[in-house]
């Protein structure tokens, strides 16, 4: 048997290095980043309408995410909180899973989030469905509810 090409093993380990599902998800989140610091979504309408919202009228956990990242961009962190409070508080922990996940192994500090990823991310989908139910009920009438039409 003869061994293999050294570029193919070249991009074995470039793919296990560093794999492409995040850096996927970071090219995706950096060209929305760049429509919502060009066009205002709280002035134009930047993505079509909710699809739960116009099936349930209920406000979806993502509801408000747009126009919250771009306060965030904008460095308006109060007005990033009004229109979706459950983005910004776990943003720190979608950031912290994608960048376990883009560097397996390499980041060692990050190995106890990666070996339990699975289980954050059931807790984090558990804490996005308390919080569309609870910003749909009147208690989160006011400080949760989206506050677009």
């Amino acid at each position: 048997m003869s061994e293999l090409p050294a570029t193919v093993a070249t991009r074995a380990s470039w793919r296990d290095r560093y794999p492409s599902g995040p850096w996927t998800a970071a090219g995706a989140a950096v060209c929305g980043c760049v429509v919502v610091s060009l066009v205002d979504p709280t002035r134009h309408m930047v993505t079509p309408p909710c699809p739960m919202r116009a099936l349930t009228g209920w406000w979806c956990p993502l509801c408000g995410a747009t126009r919250a990242a771009s306060k965030v961009l904008r460095g308006d962190f109060v007005a990033a909180f009004h229109f979706n409070a459950m983005f910004l508080l776990l943003m720190p922990v979608v950031l912290t899973l994608w960048t376990a996940a883009a560097f397996p192994g390499r980041l060692r500090w990050l190995d106890p989030v990666r070996s339990r990823s699975n289980g954050i991310i059931v807790t984090l989908a558990a804490i996005l469905v308390a919080f569309t139910v609870v910003r749909n009920t009147p208690l989160g009438d006011t400080w949760l509810r989206y506050p677009g039409a």
